[in-house]
């Protein structure tokens, strides 16, 4: 109930979020308050509710496309092609040795971000440029997921690497804020 005695949907919401452990959080912090372009804030809310128009999306909207998948093994789904495909697995896996961190890959965009900020922690430093990588990761996994789609342009891993550690670079170089 609310606080003036009046029952709500918005107050029944709260109530039973409230019961609910830290961990299962929506991580809005980790999306809204780095310091990232305000379009890749953007982009990353909608990859974690899985509204990117990745095919899987379109076709359930009923368009049919011909697909050209970013690994070309698997559909592009939101989970495999932000964290499963190997082009992904490659830059999580870059990231996790340079924070020096073992982890496991969650099986979703959300489940990544409310764990993320344990994954963080563990680095023991005040800075916090380690929030940017998720949305640096998905970025990049986007913009060239386009660019094979779009224009049949095939970058190597070395280079999509170099890529996101050039745009996280940018990132926390610039005052975005």
């Amino acid at each position: 109930m609310h606080k003036k005695g009046i029952f709500s949907v918005k107050s029944c919401c709260w109530s039973l979020n409230s019961n609910q452990t830290m961990e299962m959080e929506w991580p809005w912090k980790l999306i809204w308050k780095i310091k990232i372009p305000h379009k890749v804030s953007g982009f990353t809310w909608l990859a974690i509710r899985k509204a990117r128009l990745t095919h899987e999306v379109l076709q359930r909207r009923g368009i049919q496309i011909f697909s050209r998948y970013m690994c070309g093994e698997e559909a592009e789904v939101n989970s495999h092609l932000f964290l499963h495909c190997r082009t992904s697995i490659n830059l999580w896996d870059m990231f996790l040795c340079i924070l020096g961190v073992n982890w496991v890959i969650p099986k979703t965009t959300l489940d990544l971000l409310r764990h993320w900020e344990g994954v963080g922690r563990r680095r023991r430093s005040k800075e916090d440029w380690w929030k940017c990588i998720p949305a640096c990761i998905w970025w990049t996994l986007w913009k060239e997921r386009n660019e094979r789609s779009h224009d049949g342009k095939l970058n190597s891993i070395q280079k999509i690497k170099m890529n996101s550690l050039s745009q996280l670079y940018f990132w926390c170089k610039q005052d975005l804020a």
